[in-house]
């Protein structure tokens, strides 16, 4: 029979971390308060905050950096960029 690895998780300790820091608020706003309105901001904010949660020394800021050094790192708009 063959294994089918449809998710591959590179640091499951992190991801869970990841997972818990949505879920747990998630489920204690959802809980007491038993209204939407309140749970889909919490779920927002905690994707944020687990977004945040980083490993080692390569961050996303970093790679954006990175990838704004490649380009020229320009302030100043193209003609395509004016935008309405």
């Amino acid at each position: 029979m063959r294994k089918f690895n449809l998710i591959k998780i590179e640091n499951k300790k992190i991801t869970l971390i990841k997972m818990l820091l949505v879920a747990i608020p998630s489920y204690i706003v959802a809980f007491t308060t038993e209204k939407v309105a309140y749970v889909v901001p919490t779920i927002a904010m905690m994707i944020m905050i687990a977004n945040s949660v980083e490993v080692g020394n390569t961050t996303n800021r970093n790679r954006l950096e990175d990838e704004a050094s490649i380009d020229g790192e320009s302030s100043d708009f193209d003609e395509g960029d004016g935008g309405v």
